[in-house]
């Protein structure tokens, strides 16, 4: 079954102008996330999707496989949308433009899960990981997520979940991290979807679960090393120099 990586990469960041071409440690970020994504066992294919000509052109000087997508993609799974137009592949990989550090294992994690869940009624699965400190973000950055007994996500928000209350014993928190696997049935269908809780937490994970699609969840270890805010530069350059010890 094959599987296609999407970068979904565009200019008009509305935290962060720019910031696919910022550098981490010297190197743009679009290209980190590109050399890290092509790593990938599972992947037959890496191909970032852009709407603009900037990141396009520095693409294609540097022989990073690119292709140009509509300007009327609200995100990147609709991004991805319109690159299944001009993509053939069964599974299309959505690893966001904005992780340089996103660990290829992770990638395949995702990809199996989808692909051992397909025959069962699976269209969609979402790296997810644990981490007992993680705290409500100020910038609303994370998103946080609840499991069900049999690995599926039931809900996905901005806020901390679930509520727990203080004489009880401190729950396991999950979030997810930016990386998820889709079969091109339902992501040539994500655009017709409507979703009135994707547009209150902004998070596209949404659409699926309202419109009653079930969501695979495979769990992953990753580090924070989204880029948001340029404040994120500095975060990430530091995690980068721990891992190349």
């Amino acid at each position: 079954m094959k599987s296609v990586i999407i970068i979904p990469s565009r200019w008009k960041s509305s935290r962060f102008e720019g910031k696919s071409l910022a550098l981490i440690d010297g190197m743009p970020m679009i290209q980190r996330v590109y050399e890290r994504a092509i790593k990938s066992k599972e992947a037959d294919d890496v191909i970032i999707a852009t709407d603009d000509k900037r990141i396009f052109n520095f693409c294609k000087k540097n022989k990073l496989k690119v292709i140009i997508t509509s300007k009327n993609a609200k995100n990147g799974a609709e991004r991805i949308s319109f690159a299944t137009r001009k993509i053939d592949s069964k599974i299309f990989v959505n690893v966001q433009g904005d992780a340089p550090l996103i660990n290829p294992k992770s990638i395949d994690k995702v990809i199996l899960c989808l692909k051992n869940n397909v025959s069962k009624g699976y269209h969609v699965s979402a790296g997810c990981a644990s981490d007992n400190n993680l705290k409500q973000d100020k910038k609303n950055s994370l998103g946080f997520v609840v499991i069900s007994k049999s690995n599926d996500i039931i809900y996905t928000s901005r806020s901390t979940i679930p509520f727990y209350k203080r004489n009880h014993k401190k729950v396991k928190m999950f979030r997810t991290v930016g990386l998820f696997a889709y079969t091109k049935e339902i992501i040539k269908k994500f655009p017709l979807l409507k979703s009135d809780l994707e547009k209150y937490e902004d998070l596209e994970i949404l659409r699926f679960l309202e419109n009653n699609i079930k969501v695979k969840c495979a769990y992953v270890k990753e580090e924070i090393s989204d880029v948001n805010y340029k404040s994120d530069i500095k975060r990430v350059e530091n995690l980068l120099r721990k891992i190349k010890k």
